[in-house]
């Protein structure tokens, strides 16, 4: 069988770190995990093709209504970051949300899914999902963690800070990704 050779990078924004947060942002980066092979041997810093991104903003009031959480401390946290959600963007029903997320993800059938770190993303998406009426749309093997890679690759060293908006935190992932996999010799795990 004939793998994808596609690969998905997911980022959430929250408004809590508990499984029940409301989500502000869902960022959806597709990335051709084999376009950087041919350049491993150049002096040219390289990253892999990106495919397709997309952004979902799930309302955030549907949410609040639906009993989902928000906290004084992640709301400071965006508050000092200049961060939180501003409304500008068109909201969609979290059930479309779900639909959205399913419909990219079948779009692309990716080898893999990577999150930054198992704890946080994956199960607040999960229990997301779930309260709307959908399952995640992969296996759950499919999911790898960029933090753990990273932290194989350069040991006790801090990647860059990331601004905190979903779709420019795939891109920062999938720079952090690259330069990891370049490190560790290992491009074809992704």
């Amino acid at each position: 069988m004939l793998m994808s050779p596609t690969s998905i990078i997911i980022d959430i924004e929250t408004l809590s770190c508990e499984p029940t947060a409301i989500i502000t942002e869902i960022g959806l980066l597709a990335f051709d995990r084999y376009s950087l092979e041919p350049m491993l041997h150049t002096s040219i810093p390289e990253a892999f093709s990106v495919v397709d991104e997309f952004t979902i903003h799930p309302d955030l009031f549907a949410q609040m209504a639906a009993g989902r959480t928000s906290c004084p401390e992640t709301l400071a946290f965006h508050r000092s970051n200049e961060t939180l959600p501003t409304f500008r963007e068109l909201q969609s029903p979290p059930k479309v949300c779900c639909h959205l997320l399913r419909d990219f993800i079948e779009r692309m059938r990716p080898h893999r899914i990577w999150i930054q770190g198992p704890d946080f993303d994956r199960p607040i998406l999960e229990n997301f999902c779930t309260q709307f009426g959908d399952s995640l749309p992969w296996e759950f093997w499919r999911t790898r963690d960029s933090r753990t890679l990273w932290d194989l690759a350069f040991p006790g060293e801090r990647h860059a800070s990331r601004p905190h908006h979903a779709l420019p935190d795939c891109r920062a992932t999938l720079a952090d990704l690259t330069k990891s996999l370049q490190t560790l010799n290992r491009i074809e795990a992704a």
